[in-house]
């Protein structure tokens, strides 16, 4: 079989090569097309062979010459033995050349992987989408925890948090309430979708489609229609009766089904509030990180999964994602709980869904912001791959998703973002340097703030200053502690000196339980930057310098059956400038 680009497909000469009779010669296809393929294959081999005619499509005598030269040279024909046609040998060898003389192909790059948003694939209502079927017969593999380690749920839920800590460098590794944050949950993620990848591969149930474009989708939960738990994962057992592996029963009241809530007539399911997953705390948050405020991806620490010292989390860290852990999990259930989380197989898409607000906010606010120096980007950690071999990625290299091989079905800005279109911001650029200098404390609360039930109002006298043009007015809510998760998720409300209180931020103590342990550095803090609102309140002229009040109140609706509240003790609240 001819193999070249110029030879291959061409009847004539594949019938010569295969020792048929015919041949081109002067007086045999003279002008077929061949004839011009042959002379374009003896241009390749030298490209003096033909110096008067050239490539002419017709085998007169100044190609029958060539022939028969070409003859001597490469195929070392006797001279009694020549004749001026083309024969079998002469199409094979200058097939040969030719083949040798292409270009090397090079392989188109893949196209990317696309995560899909959950509600887009399957709203209410609709039938199971293949992709999440997919899903599901990965997990309902991975659930047997009968494989290899790379191919057991339990392992891939001990990489998040395990008890006691393995230190095997692959388990109990995860990165909270700190910079490492986003890039090791991005290192996560791929992994474990690597895993379902390989298994979905293998599977007969799964059709030839779904496999060649899977990959794990997304949880946007910050519209109306998507706050609920996706229907997928609500439902025990699937349409021929079988368990459902994406259903787990270790979720608070509402999530799965509808129950009664609080001074509401009629059962529902439980929905995420808007106060849950805004993004206005986060959209706008820069710089990437920072030492000891708030930036968009948290404090500068070392390896951190719980609690080092100056560990704040990001705002993003906060609202949506320990928001929505603790809306799934509830008090007792496996997504408050750092080392059961990954139990649940939600768990997956909303960390999808925290890494492509990552992507959106380095498309946007945070174009040209990503950290470059050596303790950020040479950092790595460790991870099995979908063949089990451990692999090392550091920081630096998951930061474009260019080369990580997915990309996200929609990047767009979220409207709770608040900003309003496009994000076009001729200040963005090279990361500004921050004050090294920690923020100075100009008034607190004087004893602790005990929540329970009801609205708690909080008010102290501040030193702030009058000259509000470089400062930077932040919030502490220091040191919380607690005898467990409270179903209520707080809001921080500014009272302004006139017109409704204004949402500072949540409070969805995700991580409470690690930050009282023993050996953690700290209890749980948190850290608002309420600049911008001090500035419009001031030019509102609705704010008082002397006076910081606020009230701290439930953004969520509470289930008629859920236990007692416990009381959440608030080591104090404090107003800083920077």
């Amino acid at each position: 079989m001819l193999t070249s680009q110029l030879f291959a497909g061409d009847s004539l000469l594949q019938r010569i090569a295969d020792g048929g009779p015919e041949r081109i010669s002067r007086f045999q296809n003279a002008t077929d097309p061949a004839v011009l393929k042959v002379q374009q294959a003896l241009l390749i081999w030298d490209a003096a062979a033909l110096p008067v005619h050239g490539a002419d499509g017709t085998y007169g005598q100044e190609t029958a010459q060539a022939v028969v030269r070409f003859k001597v040279v490469e195929l070392q024909v006797p001279q009694g033995q020549l004749f001026d046609d083309v024969g079998p040998r002469t199409v094979v060898r200058l097939d040969e050349i030719a083949k040798a003389a292409e270009p090397p192909v090079i392989p188109p790059d893949p196209q990317p992987f696309v995560r899909q948003d959950v509600y887009a694939l399957q709203p209410e209502g609709a039938p199971t989408h293949p992709i999440i079927a997919a899903y599901a017969v990965a997990v309902r593999e991975l659930k047997r925890n009968a494989g290899p380690q790379h191919r057991l749920w339990s392992h891939h839920t001990q990489v998040h948090g395990m008890f006691p800590d393995p230190n095997d460098g692959l388990r109990n590794t995860c990165q909270h309430f700190c910079w490492y944050f986003l890039p090791w949950h991005r290192m996560y993620l791929q992994a474990f979708e690597a895993v379902c990848r390989s298994i979905i591969a293998e599977s007969d149930q799964v059709d030839d489609d779904t496999k060649a474009g899977w990959a794990l989708p997304y949880w946007d939960y910050d519209r109306d229609g998507a706050r609920s738990l996706p229907p997928a994962f609500r439902t025990p057992t699937l349409d021929d009766g079988s368990p459902n592996p994406l259903f787990d029963s270790a979720r608070d009241l509402g999530v799965n089904s509808p129950v009664r809530f609080r001074g509401e007539p009629t059962p529902r399911l439980a929905r995420l509030q808007p106060a849950q997953t805004t993004a206005a705390g986060w959209f706008f948050a820069t710089p990437y990180s920072a030492p000891f405020d708030p930036a968009f991806a948290g404090t500068e620490t070392g390896f951190n999964h719980a609690g080092a010292p100056n560990a704040i989390p990001g705002p993003l860290e906060i609202t949506p994602h320990g928001s929505v852990h603790v809306f799934v999990g509830g008090p007792t259930g496996k997504m408050s709980d750092f080392n059961q989380a990954a139990g649940d197989p939600i768990f997956w898409l909303h960390h999808a869904n925290l890494d492509r607000l990552w992507e959106v906010w380095r498309g946007t606010t945070g174009l040209g912001l990503d950290p470059t120096g050596s303790r950020f980007v040479d950092r790595s950690f460790e991870f099995l791959d979908a063949a089990g071999q451990r692999i090392q990625p550091s920081c630096g290299e998951v930061l474009n998703l260019a080369g990580l091989g997915y990309r996200y079905a929609d990047v767009s800005i979220p409207a709770s973002s608040g900003a309003g279109g496009v994000v076009d911001d001729p200040t963005r650029g090279p990361q500004r340097p921050r004050d090294r200098r920690p923020p100075q404390r100009v008034g607190a609360a004087e004893e602790p703030v005990r929540l329970t039930e009801g609205p708690t109002e909080v008010a102290f006298p501040t030193d702030a200053p009058t000259t509000r043009a470089a400062q930077r007015f932040l919030v502490s809510v220091e040191h919380i502690s607690a005898d467990r998760l409270p179903s209520a998720e707080w809001g921080v409300f500014l009272q302004p000196t006139s017109g409704a209180p204004e949402l500072v931020g949540t409070l969805p103590l995700f991580g409470l339980r690690e930050s009282q342990q023993p050996d953690a550095d700290h209890e749980l803090s948190y850290l608002f930057d309420i600049t911008t609102l001090v500035q419009r309140l001031d030019a509102e002229d609705r704010w008082d310098a002397t006076q910081f009040r606020a009230t701290l109140a439930p953004v969520n609706p509470i289930p008629e059956d859920a236990p007692p509240e416990p009381e959440v003790v608030i080591g104090t609240i404090a107003l800083l400038i920077q």
